[in-house]
Order: structure tokens, then C-alpha cells, then sequence
């Protein structure tokens, strides 16, 4: 892995790793001694690692400065600069031991054996990272990685004992100060584990930990056990807002370079959602979303293998591609719809609640723009209610409302969760863990404000964009309409103010933000002042709402 590096910068690197090993290893046999004057070596060279970090430090800033943004010789230096940062913390931990160290005054008491073994732990798993660098050898990284596992157990045997001394009232100063040596060298097996870490997201291209990595490498055997596959690549493609990581698998011996699956990773309990909405999908509409090619968990952590799915999204097509192209994938949209409308709709109406799921939100919208939070006000004697009264107002005229028939909807029906294949002229879904039963609506208003936000800049993508809103909304009233649906306006309304007010959390540009929050308040406003006795004759200029003058 330093093979890449410039002569001055791998010999600093190599200078720091020969300084904090050498820190340890005095130190080390300070606590066999029981020697302090042994111990205090370790203090007297404090400045020098501090001062190699910092020229390793530089000397990658530079380097990734001239390499292209996602070249593995950028994931290698931003690596080497993350190991040379835990090598400095490395030898201030050392430090620390030997400030506690010297509150030991007499010499049989200073004889530290169990905390000798640990640091014999963290020499031996500094040896294995070292071979695992020059080798560029992630196996190797592991192995010294399964060091700190060793480091654990026996800190927590070594903290027991000392446990047991200060219930037993047995020298508590030399007790305090030992726990405290042994907590600062278990916090070396954790420095161990990140330098692993690091040196397997170099190695792999990408950002990852060591349960990330091995969630992948079992998922991966198991789409070996599917299909020939040779040496797999993986290259991140984006992080939700829950803390997954997605990630491309691509086949290095295949003829094309395209991605054979999406490796997926988080929290078990969302995957694992995640997982039977899009098997309910692939049971209730076949084809439309992608299938699971493997499934992995431990303890509260889980990966999937998704199936990849050829094509561009719908955004990519409505931003960039030529009309005819627009044309075919926004009819073959509709046609898609419809067919999933009619096939999985049912009379058991489930309500949105969508000022519920505003109200919910707000707390994370005012967050990022507390001008929106307001106590309402009075204008020419016209009283004129703040946002979250609004928002109790319509809460109570929705609930009167009656939904005919429910859907199965997406749930997150943004134009990047959509993609069209050019080749099949079919339609596919992602990011299906929203995925349920309800108002239809949902989705046509999420799709609807996609498109507004999008911050279409030039006169010809604005009017793409809201010719596509347009016809959205006059193909979701056409079938509504059939379905005998007369709260469709009204329902809308509400939807919409929704996904207008509920996405300002997402956008920092001031005067986009508040364009969306003042057709939230509009929507609402004239929801709140319609005649509730009468929710089918609601009207609201929606097709106007997309148009920015």
C-alpha cells in the first residue's frame, strides 16, 4: 500500500510506525521491570511522533490534492493519513500509562505483568497491520484486527481483579491508577481496529468497517454460490439518511463493467423491513422491483444483495436525455401505474394521515429554518394563524374525510426511484422500504413536488418539468374519477402541502425553501376555509402551483 508514495512521505510513515511501536515495546517492559526510569523514555520522545504525524499529514494533503477525486491512490493516501493520525494517538496513550504510572512509588508495586500481556497484545497486532500495509493484504488486516478481541478479554479479566481488590480495600490508589493504565491500553486495541479499517477501505476502494466488510464478504459467497463470478470491485453509490451505505458490485472478469448486484447494509430491523417489502412487491406485481439475492444478519446488523437494475432513472431522463426518450419513459410510467392502481386496489380505505406526517416532521424543517416557526399574526384586523395551528386545523378536516379505496404505493415516489430501461422499455422500482397500503395520493403528491424541487435553472428543463407535473396530475384526476373518487381535490391539497413543507428540510436554499413553505401555507389555508360539509366541491389551482413566474 506505501509502494505509491513518495520517498519523503513513506519514509516519515515508516519513521512514525517505528516510533509508536518502540513506544510500546519500552513501555512494555517498563511494567515487566517495574522500572520508571524506563518508563519516562516514553515521555521524553513525545514531540517527535507529534511532529512525523504532522509531516505525514501534509505530505498526504498534498498528494490528494494532485490525485483525481476517487483514484485509489487518493483512497491510499487519505488512508495513510487516517493510520498516521491513530499512530500519534497510539503514543499519547502510551503517555498516559506512564503518567499513571508514576504515582506507583514503590518498586514491587510497580510490576505490572497483566498490563505487559495486553501491551504484548497491541505489539503483536501493530506487527500484523504493519505486513498487512506493505502488503496491501486485507486477510492480514483481519488477523490483526482479531488482536483486539484478545486485548478484550483480557482487559475485562484484569479489570475484574481489580474490581475485586478495591471491594477488598486492597491498596485503592494503586488499584485506581492500574484500572486506569488498562483502559488506555484497551483503547489501543480500538486504535488497532480503526487502522484495520482503514486499510481495508483502501483496499476495497470504498469506505468501509471491519462488520461491513465481512457483511459483504458473506453476502458475496452467497451470490458466488449463484452464479461464475471472478474477483468482485465495489464502489460506493450513496448513503441514506438512516445511516445505510449502498454500495456497486461490479464482476472484474466480466466483458462489460456494469454492476452485477447492490450491496446494501444498516440496522437489521430496517433491512429486514426492507427485504419484505420488495419480496411483497415481487409476490403482488412480478417484475417491477428488484429481486433479493441474498440475505445476511448478525446480532442488529444486516446486509442485502439486491439485484442491479439496468437503465437511467426517471430524473436523468427528464434533465438530460432527448424528448422522444421523456416521452416513451413517461408513457410507459402511466401505463405502469395504472395497471398496479387497478390490480391492487381495494375498498378498505386506510387514511394518510398526511398532517400527522407533517406534524411530525416540523420539529426537523424548523431546525433548518426557524424563520418558518411563527406565532401567527394580525393584518388589517384579518387574524392570520401560525403554521402548526394550520396544520391542527386541517388535521381536523382530514379526519372527517372518507378514502374510497387504498393501493399498494410505493412511499417514496421520487423521480430517482423510478427507472426506465430502454432496452425492455420497462419500468422498475427502488427503494422500496416505504412500500405499504394507502391513499394513492401519497404517491402523486411526493411525485408531483419531486419535480418542483429539482431547481430546474434553464426556460427549456423548467417547462419539461412542469409538463410532466401537469399531465401527472390531469392522469391521477382521469383515475380518480373513474374510481369514483370525489374528495380527490381535497385529499391532494393536502398531500401536497405535505411533501411541499415537509421537503424545506432538505433544501438550504433560502428562497427555494420558502416558495415551497408558502404553497404549503396556500394549500392549507384554503382547506382550512372550505366548507366541510361539502369536501367534493373543494378546488385548488394546482397545475399553477408548479409554475415559478
Amino acid at each position: 500500500m506505501t509502494a505509491a508514495l513518495s520517498a519523503p512521505l513513506r519514509d516519515n510513515f515508516r519513521f512514525l510506525w517505528r516510533e509508536a511501536g518502540s513506544q510500546v515495546a519500552i513501555l512494555r517492559d517498563a511494567l515487566e521491570q517495574g522500572s520508571i526510569d524506563l518508563a519516562r523514555k516514553v515521555i521524553d520522545r513525545s514531540g517527535y511522533a507529534d511532529n512525523l504525524k504532522m509531516r505525514v499529514r501534509d505530505g498526504c494533503i498534498t498528494a490528494i490534492m494532485q490525485a483525481p477525486k476517487s483514484s485509489p491512490d487518493a483512497l491510499m493516501l487519505r488512508a495513510v493519513e487516517s493510520i498516521a493520525i491513530d499512530l500519534e494517538r497510539l503514543t499519547r496513550l502510551c503517555r498516559d500509562c506512564v503518567k499513571q504510572y508514576e504515582t506507583l512509588q514503590n518498586v514491587q508495586r510497580r510490576k505490572r505483568r497483566g498490563h505487559a500481556a495486553l501491551l504484548a497484545h497491541v505489539e503483536q497486532g501493530l506487527e500484523l497491520m504493519e505486513q498487512a500495509i506493505d502488503e496491501s493484504d486485507t486477510a492480514t488486516a483481519l488477523k490483526a484486527i482479531k488482536v483486539k478481541t484478545r486485548i478484550d478479554e483480557d482487559y475485562k479479566q484484569l479489570i475484574g481483579a481489580c474490581n475485586a481488590d478495591l471491594r477488598n480495600r486492597k491498596d485503592p490508589p494503586i488499584v485506581i491508577a492500574s484500572i486506569f493504565m488498562a483502559q488506555r491500553i484497551e483503547e489501543m486495541g480500538v486504535i488497532i481496529q480503526d487502522m484495520g479499517d482503514a486499510v481495508i477501505s483502501a483496499n476495497m476502494g470504498q469506505q468501509l468497517t471491519t462488520d461491513r466488510y465481512r457483511s459483504l464478504s458473506e453476502t458475496v459467497k452467497r451470490l458466488r454460490g449463484n452464479r461464475k463470478t471472478k474477483d468482485l470491485s465495489i464502489e460506493p453509490l450513496a448513503q441514506t439518511r438512516s445511516g445505510s451505505a449502498i454500495s456497486g458490485v461490479a464482476d472484474l472478469g466480466a466483458d462489460d463493467d456494469s454492476y452485477i448486484a447492490v450491496f446494501k447494509d444498516g440496522k437489521r430491523r430496517k433491512l429486514k423491513e426492507e427485504r419484505q417489502k420488495v419480496d411483497r412487491w415481487n409476490a403482488i406485481y412480478p417484475g417491477l422491483a428488484p429481486k433479493i439475492l441474498s440475505f445476511y444478519k448478525k446480532q442488529d446488523q444486516a446486509a442485502l444483495l439486491i439485484e442491479h437494475l439496468s437503465g437511467m432513472t426517471f430524473e436523468q431522463i427528464l434533465l438530460q436525455e432527448d424528448p422522444a426518450l421523456l416521452d416513451e419513459a413517461f408513457k410507459a410510467l402511466k401505463k405502469t401505474l395504472r395497471s398496479v392502481w387497478r390490480e391492487t386496489r381495494v375498498k378498505k380505505p386506510v387514511p394518510a394521515l398526511y398532517m400527522a406526517q407533517l406534524a411530525k416532521r416540523m420539529d426537523a424543517v424548523y431546525a433548518i429554518h426557524g424563520r418558518f416557526k411563527d406565532d401567527g399574526c394580525t393584518i388589517a384586523g384579518q387574524a392570520v394563524p401560525s403554521f402548526d395551528t394550520l396544520i391542527k386545523a386541517c388535521a381536523a378536516r382530514e379526519a372527517k374525510l372518507k378514502n374510497p379505496y387504498t393501493v399498494h404505493i410505493h412511499g417514496d415516489f421520487n423521480f430517482d426511484n423510478i427507472i426506465y430501461d430502454r432496452e425492455t422499455r420497462a419500468i422498475r422500482f427502488i427503494d422500496l422500504h416505504r412500500s405499504t397500503d394507502m391513499d394513492f395520493l401519497q404517491d402523486v403528491s411526493v411525485f408531483m413536488v419531486s419535480g418542483y424541487r429539482l431547481q430546474a435553472l434553464d426556460a427549456e428543463r423548467r417547462r419539461r418539468v412542469h409538463l410532466i407535473t401537469s399531465d401527472f396530475y390531469g392522469f391521477a384526476r382521469r383515475f380518480a374519477q373513474k374510481a369514483g373518487d370525489d374528495t380527490f381535490q381535497l385529499r391532494l391539497a393536502l398531500g401536497l402541502a405535505r411533501s411541499f413543507a415537509t421537503s424545506t428540510r432538505f433544501i438550504l436554499d433560502k428562497s427555494l425553501a420558502r416558495s415551497m413553505m408558502l404553497r404549503a401555507r396556500f394549500l392549507m389555508e384554503r382547506v382550512a376555509a372550505s366548507d366541510p360539509r361539502k369536501p367534493a366541491d373543494f378546488k385548488a389551482p394546482f397545475e399553477d402551483l408548479f409554475i415559478d413566474k
